[in-house]
């Protein structure tokens, strides 16, 4: 028998399977925000009493939430608390592991705070419990803070401040000394700076004279200068004719030296033609005498 749907039927239907796609799609959204669908792992804790402490309150570790509080329940004289933790964080839960009830303040929501154990220790089964210390109380913390050792030594501040304002009002106390002390050194100071500024009126009224008298020095300068600039040049033209003078010397004693060869070759010549004449009979008898030799050492030779 074939079952016929006529439209409306099929709207219907059609509208159903929506509606239980959405909340479908609503159940897991809400699950994965609350995380109902991660692995967890049940762990104990025993305490003495329940600190205030709720279902569903927080399990930390290191300030980060790792699980919740499922159940409280009294067994005997004491508090069991069943933890739910997330499997991925259960490497950390080992036998020197620490859980202890905290709260962001003495008036806010209760949390189980877990300090986790070192690598070398064994890990917490399943359905084992976690060691655990007891909330401190506030005499404990007041015990810690040792409030009355720490009052004795308020009030003794407050009176050791109270003797310094005594010597601060002493008229013949330190204070009044340092300040008659601080008072005579401005004195001092006051006088020596007047003289100082004495010293600088004469000083400011003595530059206009320096400074003439160090434009005179620099107009001097400037001459003396100019002048060593022209004698400069002067001796580098000086310098510049010797140059030029000691490029001739070579030529000039090497003419001189080929002129004196010629003139001595030149006498020889005129020796050899003298001797020729006074061997010649015509010229010889015309030649005048030549000069008389004094016979000093006549007749003294044999």
């Amino acid at each position: 028998m074939i079952v016929r749907y006529d439209t409306r039927e099929k709207v219907v239907g059609a509208f159903m399977l929506f509606i239980l796609a959405v909340l479908a799609v609503t159940i897991l959204t809400i699950g994965r925000s609350k995380d109902w669908f991660r692995e967890k792992v049940i762990y104990y804790a025993t305490f003495q009493e329940s600190y205030n402490l709720e279902r569903n309150a927080s399990v930390k570790l290191f300030n980060a939430d790792i699980g919740k509080v499922t159940d409280i329940s009294l067994i005997g004289n004491m508090v069991h608390v069943r933890l739910s933790i997330f499997a991925e964080y259960a490497s950390r839960i080992r036998k020197d592991s620490m859980a202890t009830v905290s709260s962001v303040n003495y008036i806010g929501s209760k949390y189980i705070s877990i300090r986790p154990g070192s690598s070398d220790s064994p890990l917490i089964l399943e359905g084992g419990e976690i060691p655990s210390e007891e909330q401190k109380s506030l005499t404990d913390i007041l015990a810690d803070f040792e409030v009355e050792k720490t009052a004795r030594k308020v009030i003794r501040a407050v009176q050791d401040i109270s003797d310094v304002a005594s010597l601060l009002k002493d008229p013949n106390g330190p204070l009044f000394e340092a300040l008659s002390s601080i008072n005579a050194s401005l004195d001092a100071v006051e006088s020596r700076v007047g003289v100082i500024l004495d010293s600088l009126a004469v000083s400011v009224d003595k530059v206009p004279h320096t400074v003439d008298l160090v434009d005179r020095d620099l107009q001097k300068i400037y001459e003396l200068g100019v002048a060593l600039e022209e004698n400069i040049a002067v001796l580098r033209t000086i310098l510049d004719s010797v140059e030029k003078g000691s490029r001739d010397v070579p030529t000039i004693t090497k003419t001189t030296v080929k002129g004196i060869d010629e003139i001595r070759v030149g006498v020889e010549n005129i020796g050899d033609v003298v001797s020729s004449l006074k061997k010649n009979i015509l010229i010889r008898g015309n030649l005048p005498p030549g000069p008389k030799v004094k016979g000093d050492d006549a007749g003294v030779r044999p």
